[in-house]
């Protein structure tokens, strides 16, 4: 046997002399992977989630402002002039006011008499709406064998009118009414007045005096109130 024969290199150390470069680049591309898996895993765990994160548009979290145009418009008061109105849509006007200081007298074909007459008396057909002239209160209903029936209002600043010869009254002391309310129906349940044909006999009283009607009828006496407005 020869003694000089060397020994073969085993096949593992053949594989890493021969791709020593390859396995050179493999390990540092497994060790480059493993760094950036390491600061991703560690970058996730410190993130911080909030109780209550934001979602969608940051400006819903802002109060809600209506625009100018949508802002409640603040009440405000104006003054006004409110008119008394024809309690009726009359024909004529038969017996006159002719009570005052000359004491005029007017012929009363009922009673056959000349004498005052303390009320205007509104001619219109029979079953015509009586209406309050103004807004005021009932303070009498009644039904009287000179004047019929008859309903009193007091329409406030000392103003109280007297709507007789009524028929069918439709409203009962103590109730509220307005301007335009039916009060009752054109009739002659006046006794003194039955020959004069169906009318309203409508008295005023101002201040406790008796005074002619005819201004508060035409609408020339008015009031100056003060109403709410919106801007």
């Amino acid at each position: 046997m020869n003694s000089n024969t060397t020994k073969q290199p085993s096949k593992f150390r053949r594989f890493l002399r021969n791709n020593a470069a390859l396995l050179l680049l493999i390990f540092c591309v497994l060790a480059i992977a493993a760094v950036v898996l390491a600061v991703t895993l560690t970058r996730d765990n410190n993130s911080v989630i909030p109780d209550n994160p934001v979602t969608g548009n940051p400006d819903d979290n802002k109060p809600n402002v209506k625009p100018d145009d949508d802002k409640p418009s603040t009440p405000t008061t104006e003054k006004i002039d409110i008119h008394f109105a024809s309690p009726l849509d009359y024909t004529k006007v038969g017996l006159d006011f002719t009570f005052g200081p000359d004491h005029l007298f007017v012929y009363k074909q009922t009673l056959n008499e000349y004498s005052s007459h303390k009320a205007v008396d509104l001619h219109a057909a029979e079953g015509t709406e009586v209406k309050s002239m103004y807004d005021g209160t009932v303070i009498e209903s009644k039904l009287s064998y000179l004047d019929g029936y008859y309903v009193v209002i007091d329409h406030g600043d000392n103003v109280i009118a007297t709507y007789a010869s009524l028929s069918d009254v439709q409203v009962n002391v103590g109730d509220t009414v307005k301007q335009g309310d039916v009060l009752g129906y054109v009739s002659t349940t006046a006794r003194c007045e039955f020959k004069e044909g169906p009318h309203l006999h409508l008295e005023v009283t101002a201040d406790g005096k008796k005074v002619d009607p005819m201004p508060y009828v035409k609408g020339e006496v008015y009031r100056t109130v003060e109403v709410e407005v919106k801007k």
